[in-house]
């Protein structure tokens, strides 16, 4: 890409920076935690996102480079270390794709009017499939095309729903005088049953990494170093807000117990539209959030891609991968995708529950996307030499760390040995064997090049 093609500007960014991380999905994820949400999303931001977001907002000015992570790491740790966040970056995406995308394929399912296809296996596989396969082509039209889906998606789908379950959560309980969740300072610290949900803590985490995706797109940026700061800012404290609010909203009209992750948004929806006398208004509602994770998603399948297949050098990865087409589109990696995301939904379909996919790929998905970020702190140290920066490195390094361990935490839904085992058995040895994965292939296809060199 040329700097002549600098096509996102202000506006462009925070929009692509909000939209791409937040997620409403995270909502009843954490509201499943009940009044000590909050609690934990406020602990989240000052331990992990505010060092993570100055972290990218000094790297991005210090080098604003495309690919981002993948350029910072491999300009302070060499090429191997680069080439191993853009693999891992990458791969965490192939289980992340199917998982937000489940949650479109039940928002969907409210939209239709049938709640009860949220259940169905079947639903679920075809919608997912149907959706990823349509942002890939979307996708054959580069960055400019996903402009403009993001742009639309952000404002429909991601802010008018978030602010709205705010307002009329709000509302609803003001109008009834009753919380469906009780709120008191006990209720709202860590009591004891909050640490068997150690892995729903680390989905919080998650929800909130993911800042230094806008980065990778440096290149197109107006001003990079400038806008970057400006708008990663202004994203950082729009994410916060609608987070913390939306959850507290949330735990206003529906109780931990009654919430599930996938479905759980449109259920406290469906709670307001009952109250409210408004029928209509969770097809609406359910609507917006569908385009709201069609548009994140078509975000998220770039920016991995571009950092792996058309930031990592020649000669590692078959040529096949780097080709381009005319809109600047890495067409060929973009199909690829498509082709090993479709076998993992078609694979998740061995599991008992939807509820069950969406919690395995989720957790599948943020371990491997936790390891680069621990890359990502060594290099932020070696790059940067502002006198804090071991203070918002060691913040980042020790939650993601805990991070990573809290997620081997089985959740309490999980009560049969068997079943326990299995669980740990893939949040364990899938992330192993990635990471082994990326490492031969480097490996393999490196030495061949070194060792012409040093032929006398």
């Amino acid at each position: 890409m040329t700097a002549s093609e600098n096509i996102l500007d202000l506006k462009d960014v925070t929009i692509m920076a909000v939209t791409a991380n937040f997620g409403i999905r995270w909502l009843p994820v954490a509201a499943g935690l009940g009044a000590s949400a909050s609690f934990f999303w406020l602990l989240g931001a000052l331990f992990f996102f505010a060092p993570l977001v100055v972290i990218a907002i000094q790297l991005s000015a210090l080098h604003p480079d495309e690919g981002g992570m993948y350029s910072w790491t491999k300009k302070a740790l060499g090429e191997q270390a680069g080439f191993m966040v853009a693999w891992l970056y990458w791969v965490n995406t192939l289980f992340f794709y199917p998982a937000i995308l489940i949650f479109l394929a039940t928002n969907f399912a409210y939209f239709l009017g049938k709640p009860e296809l949220t259940h169905n296996h079947y639903y679920i596989s075809f919608s997912v499939l149907s959706a990823f396969w349509l942002v890939t082509f979307i996708s054959f039209y580069g960055l400019k095309a996903n402009k403009y889906l993001v742009d639309i998606g952000g404002i429909i789908g991601s802010f008018i729903p978030a602010i709205a379950i705010i307002l009329l959560g709000f509302t609803a309980y003001f109008i009834s005088g009753h919380s469906a969740t009780v709120f008191s300072l006990h209720a709202m610290l860590p009591h004891g049953s909050i640490f068997h949900n150690l892995s729903t803590l680390t989905m919080i985490m998650f929800a909130m990494a993911g800042i230094e995706i806008i980065p990778t797109f440096a290149n197109s940026i107006k001003n990079a170093q400038k806008t970057l700061f400006t708008g990663l800012t202004l994203a950082a404290f729009i994410l916060f807000a609608l987070y913390i609010l939306g959850t507290i909203a949330l735990n206003l009209v529906a109780s931990p117990n009654h919430i599930d992750n996938a479905a759980g948004l449109m259920q406290a929806f469906d709670i307001i539209a009952q109250e409210l006398h408004m029928p209509w208004f969770t097809k609406v509602i359910s609507f917006m959030l569908t385009f709201a994770e069609f548009a994140a998603v078509s975000i998220w399948l770039l920016a991995p891609i571009i950092m792996f297949f058309k930031c990592t050098r020649r000669g590692i990865l078959p040529d096949w991968f780097h080709q381009t087409n005319r809109y600047n589109a890495p067409h060929h990696a973009l199909l690829f995708m498509a082709i090993l995301v479709s076998i993992i939904v078609l694979l998740s379909n061995f599991l008992a529950t939807v509820n069950a996919m969406y919690n395995a790929l989720i957790l599948m998905a943020t371990v491997l996307y936790f390891i680069p970020y621990l890359y990502l702190v060594v290099a932020y140290i070696k790059l940067h030499h502002s006198k804090r920066r071991y203070l918002y490195g060691s913040l980042v390094f020790i939650s993601i760390t805990l991070g990573i361990l809290f997620s081997f935490e089985p959740p309490t839904s999980l009560t049969h040995t068997h079943d326990i085992l299995i669980y740990e058995a893939e949040l364990i040895l899938g992330p192993m064997i990635f990471f082994i994965m990326g490492w031969l292939i480097y490996k393999v296809k490196t030495p061949k090049k070194k060792s012409s060199t040093q032929t006398p």
